[in-house]
């Protein structure tokens, strides 16, 4: 079995009116499957702080399985 590890490397919020878009950049290392490394890209109401954000992920929001779409 291949060992694949990844991490994150930057993240960025784009803060709009009625939305908040967060992106997360991913390096993969190893055996990963395709789709793993690169921006992940999740939308959330404008209600959602960054924090909120943040917090989700660090108690496991599984960013990984966010589609990819690189930030303009």
């Amino acid at each position: 079995m291949g060992t694949c590890t990844s991490k994150i490397t930057e993240i960025r919020f784009v803060i709009e009116e009625e939305l908040t878009e967060c992106y997360i950049a991913v390096e993969a290392a190893g055996d990963c499957p395709i789709g793993v490394q690169g921006w992940h890209h999740k939308t959330y109401g404008a209600s959602r702080s960054c924090q909120s954000i943040l917090d989700e992920i660090g108690q496991g929001e599984s960013y990984l399985l966010w589609p990819l779409d690189a930030p303009e």
